[in-house]
């Protein structure tokens, strides 16, 4: 095992010198970067940061879209014995700034897009993108900056000398080294600096491929931020250490098109992003005039695998595997909860959807299902299995305890907030002992998550303990479970579900962004207009129907329209801390407004 980043980097590079490592298509033609390649460029920025005054721990920002700028300068950050600190791109002004802030950084690289959102407390800023040597050669002076050093990112190679060399040639990055400061989820206001050691990393790195099996044969598609730990580590690290090549994506448009020319073996994704492209594949049928052909495929392979357990659903599919390249070994799903319902359908169409579960603070995963192609082929143990993240991985435990103050008792229910131990765990919270002392019990971190386990060791998520909800009765409300449910309709886009304060009783209340396309389609096939009234029954009737197959108390008191999307992170989750204490819905702004949601970090 390595334990080190730089270490992995440099056996990888050994054992696939002239392999392509990552690579990303840039405008007709791909950019592209060889295992040897990789190192090369990581230890001249390495060298060329200690040239311009990197000390062992300093800090380094990377705020900038995923690219190959990216992943060299983690590396190169690495190698120097710095820490990196990734924060999203796409957050205001003031957000980042924190960020930068509150994690002592004094380099950063920064895309061309970001310079405007930053102040002038940092040092060093090496700049990606096709604007930043046009203003270099034009003198500089991108904005209002006295003391920092600018330059693109492709000057900073330069920079190195001799001396830089040798003292990088002379630094030995230890196990124990802190290796980033990750944000968690939320604004960075609320979001915690979680603070992972090399060895952190390298332990995930190691256990991962004993339960998905990910090897120098696999091709993987980026399609996730790089500063979320689950890309960071399992589209980053993970494949670079075991010499599988990249390729990276930031247009979801452009994923089909991607898929069918690189020919991807591996992707790994988000509930939101599987759900989208299921969504795609059933309107691209519709469009084609093919809908009734389609769902009659599935039915085909659904009594086929329900009789026999054989999927044929490569064979009925066959042009959908093609479109996707021909090559797909499995999908996995992390950073949220999966809709059973959505792995099945994946399934149905012949290919695999492997759940994992973990956080940053556990670098990040915890819990993965195994990849077993024979029995996706030839049993149902898959469909036995849906719903389930997995067993933990191989040096991890993961066990459960009461959580009193929400009534709830492993011995009672069954059920119980989820810890964990393992070599993957966190150092602790970045300047922030507090919390760190709440989050820990010995070893094990209390990971917030409830969740039950069955006698052969597979856990199964229920909600966040936090979010549980406590009715007046007693009974317990997982808004997860509700929201998954009302999620399924065509019409509902978005959903969250909340508890509220009403003449000091606790109501529960679905707030709903309706599907544009979705409530189109239905009223037009029902001869309506698409007026706030229709609009309205058809959302509240949809809701009744689902929630027709809940018990009676976790069925949401009331239904609360919004026009615009609910605020998400940037995996594509409702960001609940954010969410406003109503909402208002005007016909007009819903039309005009963006599906795309507010992204946060």
């Amino acid at each position: 095992m390595q334990l080190t980043i730089p270490l992995a980097l440099d056996e990888s590079a050994r054992r696939y010198e002239n392999k392509t490592a990552f690579q990303m298509k840039v405008g007709r033609e791909f950019r592209r970067l060889t295992f040897g390649e990789l190192r090369q460029q990581a230890r001249a920025f390495g060298s060329a940061l200690l040239a311009m005054g990197l000390e062992r721990g300093d800090k380094v920002g990377i705020v900038c879209e995923n690219g190959l700028e990216w992943i060299v300068g983690y590396l190169g950050i690495s190698c120097a014995g710095g820490v990196g600190v990734p924060v999203y791109y796409d957050l205001k002004a003031q957000e980042i700034d924190d960020a930068l802030r509150r994690a002592d950084t004094r380099f950063a690289i920064v895309s061309d897009k970001v310079l405007p959102k930053l102040s002038d407390h940092l040092e060093t800023l090496f700049v990606v993108g096709p604007g930043a040597e046009a203003r270099s050669a034009s003198g500089g002076g991108f904005f209002r900056r006295a003391r920092a050093r600018v330059l693109p990112f492709e000057e900073a190679f330069a920079m190195a000398t001799h001396e830089s060399d040798a003292a990088l040639a002379a630094t030995e990055v230890e196990p124990e080294d802190l290796a980033s400061i990750v944000y968690t989820s939320g604004t960075t206001g609320g979001a915690k600096g979680v603070m992972l050691r090399q060895s952190n990393f390298m332990s995930n790195v190691e256990a991962v491929p004993k339960a998905l099996t990910v090897g120098p044969t696999d091709s993987i598609l980026l399609l996730l931020p790089l500063h979320h730990s689950y890309p960071f580590t399992v589209e980053f690290l993970l494949p670079m250490s075991v010499g599988a090549t990249v390729t990276i994506e930031n247009d979801l448009v452009r994923i089909r098109d991607r898929m069918a020319e690189v020919k991807p073996t591996v992707l790994l994704g988000v509930p939101a992003l599987l759900d989208i492209m299921q969504r795609a594949v059933r309107a691209q049928a519709d469009a084609q005039g093919r809908g009734q052909t389609f769902q009659k495929g599935l039915d085909i392979v659904r009594r086929v695998k329900q009789r026999s357990g054989l999927n044929i659903g490569p064979i009925i599919f066959r042009e959908l595997h093609q479109r996707l390249g021909g090559n797909i070994r499995f999908f996995a799903s992390g950073g949220a909860a999966l809709n059973p319902d959505t792995a099945l359908n994946f399934h149905l169409l012949g290919i695999p959807v492997l759940q994992g579960w973990g956080l940053t603070e556990t670098s990040p995963i915890v819990c993965a299902q195994r990849y077993y192609p024979r029995r996706f082929r030839f049993t149902n143990y898959y469909e036995r299995q849906l719903g389930t993240v997995g067993k933990a991985l191989p040096g991890v435990d993961v066990d459960l305890i009461d959580v009193p103050e929400k009534g709830i008792h492993v011995k009672l229910h069954g059920e119980g907030e989820l810890i964990a131990r393992g070599p993957n765990v966190m150092k602790g919270y970045w300047k922030a002992e507090a919390e760190t002392q709440a989050a820990m019990i010995g070893e094990w971190f209390r990971t917030g998550d409830v969740g039950r386990m069955d006698k052969d060791g597979y856990v199964f998520i229920t909600g966040r303990s936090k979010y549980v909800i406590v009715l007046e009765s007693g009974e317990k409300v997982h808004p997860d479970e509700v929201e998954e449910r009302l999620q399924t309709s065509p019409v509902i886009e978005d959903v969250c579900v909340v508890s509220r304060k009403v003449r000091d009783k606790t109501q529960m209340w679905a707030i709903v962004y309706p599907n544009q396309a979705g409530v189109t389609e239905r009223l037009a096939g029902d001869n309506h207009e698409v007026d706030e009234t229709a609009l309205r029954e058809l959302v509240e009737s949809e809701v009744d129907r689902l929630e027709g197959t809940l018990a009676p108390y976790k069925r949401p008191t009331r239904l609360v329209l919004t026009d615009a999307p609910l605020p998400k992170t940037a995996l594509r989750k409702v960001a609940r801390e954010q969410l406003a204490d109503d909402y208002a819905f005007d016909l007009k702004r819903w039309q005009e407004s963006s599906p795309d949601g507010v992204v946060s970090q």
